[in-house]
């Protein structure tokens, strides 16, 4: 009895030791000098003091616009902590989405380029202890690193031009984690990771614009965060895990995935999940996906959809294996969802976007745009539809498609936030964080 009270008296002391050493960083752009850091003297920015955080601290951000390390683009941490960002220059106010915007941008000519994601939590080969991670109130905008054919941004190239020097867009996705096991992972916590209040938008990936990768065991959490006008997947539930229990849980709730592009390689998602997880999505909004809006291929089991609102899917809503279903059908046709999967719905929705950029997105060509839109009919995913919801004037007849070449034409951040500021239809998606 006396062994165990001491070994339980060793565990609780250190665990308070290592809640102790947690340190507070603080982070400024405008403000920020040298590297210590603190909230009277802060850093310039993140990339510049990851070297010296440690598992389980936390990073406080300030308003302004980051371009990394040497105007890299990218932060890559090895390590779990937790990312608070949108305060102002003293740190004691928080408005992400409105006066006190943290974002995280680059400089496509930077001589320091990398194509990896802005924000990468890579704990694959990590050995510490499973610290909770966070990442809330940033604003990830690709646009100043993707390269475009012309000044007026209109369309993304991928591939560099040495005659230029610019780089080629990046292709890694915007906010990427992904986690193992880690140290004595059978004798410690769980995963715990958080994912809030982000807005993530003109990214061009293989991936996905906001991927989490989990664990066995680990609990992920996707609340109130924008996905808007990217390539590829929007949202990527995965797993580094492959056993036969405890598969990573996810509760992605509340999020807004708008403009998901067909890229060129047969991905236009606006939400993919990995097998084995297990996931519950709620009041999300899923929006004008170049393929399908919800792709599970993957065969993902007990995939939980309550109150959903999913519209514009150009090819099918749902994708099970290789099975296409509509909202009103996948309820009774899905092998795969949760017995509760209730009330999702499809409905038309304004997105208040400015004039500008909805003429673009509206004029694009589509490869096998449903034989061109001839009929135009009133599905979801008619021209006439997507006009409606961008506020654009209705066509009649068929549809003509200007010739103007526009591919993931960049969406400023005030469209963006915008668009993901209100819960559509009083009740879906995300909204400005409070």
């Amino acid at each position: 009895m006396l062994n165990q009270r001491l070994f339980s008296f060793l565990l609780l002391s250190l665990l308070m030791c290592s809640c102790l050493q947690a340190t507070d960083w603080y982070v400024s752009r405008n403000t920020g000098k040298g590297k210590k850091a603190t909230k009277e003297a802060p850093a310039k920015d993140l990339g510049n003091i990851i070297s010296k955080l440690q598992p389980g601290d936390t990073v406080h951000i300030a308003e302004g616009i980051y371009l990394g390390r040497g105007k890299n683009g990218s932060n890559t941490l090895n390590i779990p902590v937790r990312i608070i960002a949108g305060y102002d220059a003293t740190f004691s106010k928080r408005d992400p989405w409105g006066a006190h915007r943290t974002i995280f941008s680059g400089d496509n000519l930077s001589q320091n380029y990398t194509p990896d994601p802005s924000l990468f939590i890579d704990l694959m080969k990590y050995q510490g202890p499973a610290s909770p991670i966070l990442v809330d109130g940033l604003i990830i905008d690709q646009g100043g690193r993707n390269r475009y054919l012309t000044e007026q941004e209109n369309k993304l190239v991928p591939m560099a031009n040495p005659k230029t020097g610019q780089n080629p867009s990046p292709s890694l996705g915007g906010l990427v984690i992904r986690v193992s096991k880690s140290g004595k992972f059978d004798d410690g916590p769980r995963w715990n990771i958080q994912v809030r209040n982000n807005i993530v938008m003109n990214t061009y990936q293989n991936q996905a614009a906001l991927s989490v990768s989990g664990y066995k065991g680990a609990t992920i959490t996707i609340e109130n965060n924008l996905v808007i006008q990217h390539g590829g997947t929007g949202i990527f539930c995965g797993s580094k895990y492959h056993g036969n229990d405890q598969f990573p849980e996810f509760k992605v709730h509340n999020n807004t995935v708008l403009f998901s592009w067909d890229s060129g390689m047969s991905q236009g998602f606006n939400l993919k999940m990995d097998s084995p997880t297990q996931l519950e999505l709620r009041h999300n909004v899923l929006g004008f996906a170049d393929i399908v809006a919800l792709n599970n291929a993957s065969r993902s089991k007990n995939l939980l959809l309550v109150g959903n609102l999913i519209t514009g899917a150009r090819q099918a809503d749902y994708l099970e294996f290789n099975t296409k279903m509509d909202v009103e059908n996948m309820v009774d046709e899905a092998e795969l969802l949760h017995d509760d999967s209730d009330e999702n719905v499809t409905d038309g929705i304004k997105i208040p976007v400015s004039r500008a950029f909805a003429e673009l997105y509206g004029s694009r060509v589509i490869v096998d745009r449903e034989k061109a839109e001839a009929n135009v009919s009133a599905s979801n995913s008619g021209a006439n539809a997507l006009r409606g919801m961008l506020g654009l004037p209705l066509q009649a007849g068929s549809v003509k498609w200007p010739t103007t070449p526009v591919f993931l034409n960049r969406i400023s951040v005030d469209d963006a936030i915008a668009a993901g500021s209100k819960k559509y239809n009083g009740e879906y998606g995300c909204h400005k964080p409070k």
